[in-house]
């Protein structure tokens, strides 16, 4: 993008938006890459908004003075002010110091948070989507969402960008972007919502079904957007300002394009970053870095695109990138060593799909090369690794492995193609927490044709495992739309598939029968039941939503690796490590 060197012509304005509503615990990678993307280019504005963390800002403020009144957990609005200002408060380090990391203290402001926060959102969502169908809201709540989104209209920006990595994050979108029609400018939606939508140009096209409270009503949401963006984001965006700025107006060829045209919906497809190592470094330069509701600076990081192992019965996630690529790992120690300089931070969330072993002991001895000192955490599958590799990536810096367990029973597992043996996982995750490394482990009740004696298999895995895992997350199964069990439902013992009859336009679950196994109903029922037993399970019951503050906790924990005898030197066979040490392979 040029402005052929002269200085009186007007620089295109772009605003890039993170809506509402998730936990402000870090800042947004997705619009921070996007202006890392852009940003250089001649003749271009480029300014981030972070009006997730605006929203929980303004939340608490009116609360306190009284403008926004609530009540959670029994208490009176007087009392819920107070508490949830000072959880909030405790959550951003401003108790004494030292407190954060009270393990009782944290969990009992983490509960009236997390409490608060529920109530916020389902209330503000209502309010959102009562607002883009016309509907009576109070006036406090129009006053609300001006407010967060004015600093956004006062940069009068020529194109806005939304992005919404959740479906959570759509009805504000949707709302905050209404709120911005008057301004002229034009207005894009992207991110990996739209990328595992079954047709995303459904809401371009015509009328769509939104719920608002009981009631079903119909919106015009492409009337609140030129256009939509699927896939990777650089290439479709720098192409969509390159022609908006220049004045073109021909929107043929821009990677993963759709918008309304003379003769009905026009797309374009989507197209992959290539070369990662080709890509500017995220810029966070423009958020208030220091109002995360965190005690200590937390940047996420992306350090490769897509999954390794795509082959997961019931997930979507091979839908967000056309393709697997990675960064060189030099170049990975090198970008998270700059960005620890920049921002003054020596902690990270490498968000990657996941991590392969090899792939991670690579970075780790790059790490460890060029004597990098940060804590960082990753996500894997319980399978290749061995304890040098762990060894080695608790001395780079891993603190914290976030393991996609699934199920401890062998023939569900098979039945997903997981690619992992449920007795090995085990000795994997004892051999991560002798290196040092806590664990968190994700696990899901009630696949289909599981029999009760298999749920038990996983809940007696996890009880007898439960001094290895530092943190749960929990959950129950559904079918997803675009995952090969959707696909072919037969396969994995699927009778019939049903749409719900409340799903809005951007979800993609769907409900099911199945003729052998614990069936939805009974699913929901144990595991209601088995709630408070897994939730004594770890470290704290709030680590598996606040990964970023686990990641803190885990950083200053000192002293556990020695149990692993772990050697100081970056050994040559750092690719592999040695045979006497190694973990059986899985696969």
């Amino acid at each position: 993008m040029h402005n052929n060197g002269d200085p009186q012509q007007k620089k295109f304005r772009i605003a890039l938006v993170f809506p509402p509503a998730m936990h402000p615990s870090s800042p947004p990678l997705g619009i921070a890459s996007l202006k890392g993307h852009l940003g250089a280019e001649e003749g271009l504005v480029v300014r981030n908004f972070d009006l997730n963390l605006a929203y929980y800002e303004t939340a608490f403020e009116w609360l306190r003075d009284g403008r926004l009144r609530m009540s959670i957990q029994g208490m009176d609005h007087d009392t819920t002010a107070r508490k949830a200002g000072a959880a909030r408060d405790f959550l951003r380090g401003h108790a004494e110091p030292g407190a954060f990391f009270e393990q009782a203290r944290y969990d009992a402001h983490a509960g009236v948070y997390t409490g608060f926060e529920s109530v916020l959102n389902g209330l503000f969502d209502n309010f959102s989507r009562k607002m883009l169908l016309g509907l009576p809201v109070p006036p406090l709540a129009r006053r609300f969402f001006e407010c967060i989104i004015e600093p956004v209209r006062a940069f009068k920006p020529d194109l806005i960008g939304f992005s919404i990595l959740f479906s959570q994050q759509l009805f504000f979108g949707l709302g905050l972007a209404g709120l911005c029609r008057g301004t002229g400018a034009k207005i894009v939606f992207g991110g990996a919502t739209f990328s595992v939508m079954p047709d995303p140009g459904g809401l371009l096209a015509g009328p769509v079904r939104v719920f608002a409270g009981k009631d079903q009503h119909e919106l015009d949401a492409g009337a609140l957007m030129d256009f939509m963006i699927v896939g990777e984001g650089e290439a479709g965006l720098g192409s969509l300002v390159e022609n908006l700025a220049s004045g073109e107006g021909v929107f043929a060829g821009v990677p993963g394009l759709i918008r309304r045209g003379d003769r009905g919906l026009e797309s374009e497809p989507p197209q992959a970053i290539a070369n990662l190592n080709d890509l500017a470094a995220p810029d966070f330069s423009d958020f208030p870095l220091d109002r995360y509701h965190s005690p200590v600076r937390v940047l996420p990081y992306l350090a490769s695109r897509g999954c390794p192992w795509r082959r997961c019965a019931f997930c979507t996630h091979q839908k967000t990138y056309l393709d697997y690529r990675e960064e060189w790992p030099e170049r990975t120690a090198e970008r998270l060593w700059k960005l620890a300089r920049e921002y003054g931070t020596s902690h990270f969330c490498l968000v990657d799909e996941m991590i392969q072993p090899h792939r991670l002991d690579r970075i780790s001895s790059c790490l460890l090369a060029a004597g990098v000192e940060i804590f960082f955490s990753a996500y894997a599958k319980p399978s290749g690794f061995t304890r040098p590799i762990l060894q080695r990536a608790y001395r780079s810096g891993l603190r914290v492995l976030m393991w996609g367990l699934e199920s401890a029973s062998q023939r569900v597992l098979d039945l997903m193609r997981k690619g992992t043996k449920a007795v090995r996982a085990g000795e994997i995750l004892e051999a991560s927490s002798l290196a040092g490394i806590w664990n968190l482990l994700f696990v899901i009740f009630g696949f289909p044709t599981e029999t009760e004696e298999e749920w038990r298999e996983t809940v007696e895995f996890l009880d007898a495992r439960s001094g290895e895992i530092d943190a749960l997350s929990k959950s129950r199964y559904v079918l997803l739309h675009g995952s090969d069990m959707f696909c072919d439902p037969a396969q994995y013992g699927i009778s019939k598939v049903m749409d719900r009859p409340r799903r809005d336009p951007v979800s993609i679950a769907y409900d099911y029968e199945t003729e052998t196994g614990l069936s939805q109903d009974e699913v929901t029922v144990e595991f209601e039941k088995l709630l408070p037993r897994l939730s004594g399970i770890g470290r704290s019951p709030y680590f598996g939503q606040f990964r970023e503050h686990m990641l803190l906790f885990a950083a200053k924990e000192k002293g556990k690796a020695g149990r692993a005898e772990v050697r100081e030197s970056v050994p040559e066979d750092a690719e592999t490590g040695s045979e006497e040490s190694a973990l059986p392979d899985d696969e």
